[in-house]
């Protein structure tokens, strides 16, 4: 190998191990002039002191840093006396990390710990107390972020103690990239919930919890909630059980507009056990074309709902109705496409419903008190059909009802099935291919 090649070879490794040793404590000059230059109060400033770091105690080292420091919660109310956290931090330098006893690459990586044995937090509803709480962060290179923490269990008492629920072995993690796309797993090996007047006890086993959105800052940003509860027993006097139960929400920009957003949902309950005829169920659900202003006129009505305000009741009632008659008027003017299906083993056999709603909008209305029935009827299409297992019917009470609607022709029958077939277009309903007006319905 030529000289120079050697030379450069040694010059290069040599720049990567004095880059090696010096990243570590530029990262701790950083984190030692963030503190110096007032971080915390900054996070004071910003929750309106509801959020409080005080005491904060920081050792800089080479490698690493500890970090020590209260933090204080406040209610907004001043209902409740604050909650005050002591946590103990050992920040590890890039660009090798170890979180957690876990080898990793990165800027920084923070393990902490919430030095307390139980953790009791108290409101005007409910009453939480929890085990010590331990967390990791890592930054990345990329400035993504990851989260984890863990929770042994976690007590919620009502303030009566009528209702009492426990969360055994709680981890969260969470990731949340530089483009602002994030993605969480919540899972739990346990959740107990009792109720101490009629003694019935809830046990979900192994309950677990996805969420990932495209974008945190936007609303319409494709997202995702995913729930799978393997198992959920109830003790007497409801007494199921529940097996393989699946919860899936989404939302998506619709391919016709950008502008527009989908919504899909779904629930799946593999197996049910208990007095009642019901076997499995299965609701799937979607809705089309809803306009972003629509979801954030709806996402600041919540707001408004939920969050506390110091403002005289009669205004704050005049101000949630003025947001409420917001929201109606851009739902009245949105045209939508709501689809359901439902499937369900009911009495021994599969009965299946499925429903198909298109409201047309009103894009002319400019007020609320403008609307009227005539105009909104025209603007509905519904389409509605119905399948029904036929020897399941006929062992149900709604045998004799059944044989009703078929002598009537509101239900047809064929081999071993009873089927309806309903549509509502332009003000006229139509059953089983025969047409009435509506009137005769709405009298």
């Amino acid at each position: 190998m030529p000289k120079k090649v050697k030379w450069a070879i040694s010059i290069l490794l040599v720049c990567i191990a004095t880059l090696l040793l010096a990243l570590p404590k530029l990262v701790g000059i950083v984190i030692q002039d963030a503190i110096a230059d007032g971080v915390f109060e900054q996070i004071n400033a910003s929750t309106e002191g509801r959020i409080a770091i005080t005491n904060s105690q920081a050792e800089t080292g080479w490698f690493n840093s500890i970090i020590q420091l209260n933090i204080e919660i406040s209610d907004a109310q001043n209902r409740v006396e604050p909650y005050s956290l002591l946590v103990h931090g050992n920040i590890s330098h890039g660009p090798i990390l170890l979180a957690q006893s876990v080898l990793s690459f990165g800027i920084i990586s923070v393990d902490m710990a919430v030095n307390v044995d139980k953790l009791e937090l108290e409101s005007e509803l409910v009453t939480i107390i929890m085990d010590p709480l331990t967390a990791s962060l890592i930054v990345k290179f990329d400035q993504s972020l990851s989260i984890s923490a863990m929770i042994p269990n976690i007590s919620i008492r009502n303030t009566n103690e009528n209702l009492h629920a426990t969360v055994d072995d709680l981890d969260v993690y969470l990731d949340i990239n530089e483009d602002l796309s994030a993605k969480a797993d919540i899972k739990s090996n346990q959740i107990l919930v009792q109720n101490n007047q009629s003694s019935i006890q809830l046990t979900v086993s192994n309950p677990n919890l996805h969420l990932a959105t495209d974008r945190l800052d936007d609303v319409s940003a494709k997202s995702a909630i995913t729930a799978t509860i393997p198992s959920a027993i109830a003790s007497e006097p409801l007494s199921f059980n529940l097996s393989n139960t699946a919860l899936d929400w989404r939302s998506y920009p619709s391919n016709k507009n950008k502008e527009l957003t989908n919504f899909s949902q779904s629930i799946n309950v593999e197996k049910i056990e208990s007095d009642l005829p019901l076997e499995s169920v299965s609701w799937k659900s979607e809705m089309r074309g809803v306009k972003d202003e629509l979801i954030k006129s709806y996402n600041g009505l919540l707001l408004k709902i939920h969050s506390a305000s110091d403002v005289d009741p009669i205004l704050r009632v005049a101000e949630l109705t003025q947001v409420v008659n917001e929201t109606g008027l851009l739902l009245l003017r949105n045209e939508v496409n709501l689809i359901n299906i439902i499937e369900a083993n009911l009495y021994q056999g599969m009965h299946k419903l499925n429903l198909n709603v298109l409201w047309k909008g009103l894009p002319s209305i400019n007020n609320i008190d403008n609307f009227r029935f005539e105009d909104a009827v025209e603007a509905l299409n519904v389409e509605l059909n119905l399948l029904l297992d036929q020897e399941a019917v006929s062992i149900s009470p709604f045998a004799e009802l059944a044989e009703h609607y078929s002598n009537q022709n509101y239900l047809i029958s064929s081999s071993d099935r009873l089927t309806l077939h309903a549509k509502l277009a332009q003000g006229s309903v139509t059953l089983n291919d025969e047409s009435f007006p509506l009137e005769r319905f709405l009298q």
